[in-house]
């Protein structure tokens, strides 16, 4: 692979339009005119969600892109072309999203705009006043963004209308039950921040109802995305030109046949019926009772995080700074994890702070439901879970943190890293032999066949998205996908399929992702020699945020 070109040739081949020729400017001249376009385009602000605001960021987006191409890049260092290639990718991917796909008429649930709200309990009490202000403040803008959704939303696919609804119940949850309980000796402030909470509250259900009585009727769009709209992800924000949706799924089929061997295999090892769906059903019943969730959460994210001080040790870097564990998810991601994830806590006292997360049980459900969802917590899934969720997404985060970048890359925000290292890391540390020498020998094949249901999980995660792109698919095959191939029970599966045909990102970020990953390690490997050691190459990653991997790869190397 070659991931640098020059990103005067990677402009004129991809832009469309004719540029404006200008006489070239000095390099140092082109360097700070980059700066100040870096920073036009960082400050864009779309607060209220109105259509207005939409329009004027288009409009900055687009005169920033110009400025851009005008730019005489020939002589730039290293660090500027990298600057700019991130920018022209950020430029582009904002204004597809505004002016092509018109994201902000067709997502409604994107418009329950409360993090900073519901972050005020990712880590209870470890918040400042000042957070709560800021809280206070994105509570009295609510009532007028939901009042511009109703502006801006058209024609949305019904699942994701039916997503938004659901997600007003999470929204009442944090508005109602959690808000009075937040910490702080300012009685005034907690008042001020309740008071805005009811406001608020009062908006979501006026909105909630809307959603049902006038947005729902009309939501008649199809779930699915065009292959070309992925690809525009894929090629333009992430710079991954050689994984198109057909060499996508190409690979993801190549993987499920070997896949489904290897599980074929492990289910002769496991049960004397050698029957798969025998062994998972199995596996799910061993699911402790909902108040033993949280505490076995917990031990297992404290038995990674001892043997990668242990026997792992040469694996990767934990942060000293860096406070971690399990916690329940927050109200306003719950719908979204529908069994667990990861949650960045608040930075205290120089300390960063992340969460593997697991999403209770609510009383809404039924007791079937109640029964289905409690098998995702079976001892198995959830220890995989566990290490993918804190040890990949919370210390990838943790050591981004903590490395220097410039604003534009610290702001840029691909998808693919931070996937693609929490999957890796659940084949290494198999490989590395860490199933064997924490868990008894039948646990540990289950473990095992646990990590292949995580890896056909996220196979299924490109087929069906992509399989629907291409009409090839509905949205009830691709749920019944999940269930037949991993045996995902069916409240998991559909949620599963709606929150991933509500973007339209590109759904390899874990095994094309892993795939780049090795390649990179390899050739890492490759220039080093005898100098390469694991730890520093997976160190170094991590230490570049959330860029494309492209962009790594030329960091690196």
């Amino acid at each position: 692979m070659n991931w640098s070109p020059c990103f005067r040739l990677v402009a004129l081949g991809l832009f469309s339009s004719v540029a404006v020729l200008v006489p070239p400017v000095a390099a140092s001249q082109a360097a700070d005119t980059l700066e100040g376009l870096i920073g036009q385009a960082l400050g864009v602000r779309i607060e209220n969600r109105s259509a207005t605001e939409y329009q004027a960021a288009a409009k900055i987006y687009r005169e920033t892109l110009e400025r851009l191409r005008d730019l005489e890049t020939e002589d730039f260092g290293t660090d500027e072309r990298i600057d700019a290639v991130l920018l022209d990718a950020h430029l582009r991917t904002r204004l597809f999203e505004i002016e092509e796909l018109r994201l902000h008429q067709v997502v409604p649930v994107s418009y329950f705009a409360l993090h900073t709200t519901d972050s005020l309990f990712q880590r209870p009490c470890a918040h400042g006043d000042a957070k709560i202000r800021d809280a206070v403040e994105e509570l009295a803008t609510l009532p007028e963004i939901l009042s511009n959704a109703r502006e801006n939303l058209k024609v949305p696919a019904r699942v994701w209308t039916e997503n938004a609804i659901y997600q007003a119940y999470y929204a009442h949850l944090l508005l109602r039950d959690f808000v009075p309980t937040v910490c702080t000796n300012d009685t005034a402030l907690k008042d001020e921040l309740i008071a805005a909470a009811k406001t608020a509250d009062e908006a979501v259900a006026d909105f909630e109802t809307w959603l049902r009585d006038v947005l729902l009727p009309r939501s008649t769009r199809s779930p699915a995305w065009k292959p070309e709209e992925i690809e525009h992800y894929q090629f333009v924000h992430e710079q991954l030109h050689d994984y198109g949706v057909d060499e996508m799924i190409a690979i993801a089929e190549r993987e499920e046949a070997v896949l489904t061997a290897e599980m074929k295999e492990l289910a002769q090892r496991i049960h004397p019926s050698g029957d798969l769906r025998t062994v998972w059903e199995l596996m799910k019943e061993e699911a402790p009772p909902w108040e033993e969730v949280l505490p076995m959460a917990k031990r297992y994210v404290e038995l990674a995080s001892d043997w990668l001080r242990n026997e792992g040790s040469h694996l990767v870097s934990i942060p000293e700074t860096f406070d971690y564990g399990a916690r329940l998810t927050t109200p306003m991601g719950r719908r979204i994890l529908s069994f667990g994830g990861a949650s960045y806590g608040p930075t205290v006292a120089g300390r960063i702070s992340g969460y593997y997360v697991l999403t209770p049980l609510e009383d809404r459900l039924t007791d079937e439901e109640k029964a289905s969802r409690i098998k995702a917590y079976n001892p198995y899934w959830t220890h995989v879970i566990s290490y993918h969720e804190w040890l990949g997404h919370n210390v990838q985060r943790a050591h981004a943190l903590v490395s220097e970048s410039s604003p534009m890359r610290g702001a840029f925000r691909s998808s693919y890293l931070s996937q693609a290292w929490s999957f890796y890391l659940e084949k290494l540390l198999e490989d590395e032999g860490y199933f064997e020498d924490v868990l008894p020998h039948l646990e540990a094949l289950k473990t095992r066949m646990a990590r292949r249901q995580m890896r056909m999980w996220r196979v299924q995660r490109i087929l069906t998205k992509l399989k629907m792109a291409q009409g090839r698919m509905s949205f009830d095959e691709a749920v019944e996908a999940y269930i037949e191939k991993i045996g995902m029970e069916k409240t998991n599966a559909f949620i599963e399929v709606q929150r991933d045909s509500q973007n339209p990102s590109p759904p390899g970020r874990e095994i094309i992702g892993e795939m780049v990953i090795l390649d990179l390690r390899r050739e890492y490997e490759r220039r080093l020699g005898e100098h390469f050691q694991l730890k520093n190459f997976h160190d170094q990653l991590l230490s570049y945020g959330e860029l494309p991997l492209p962009t790594i790869w030329r960091l690196m190397l």
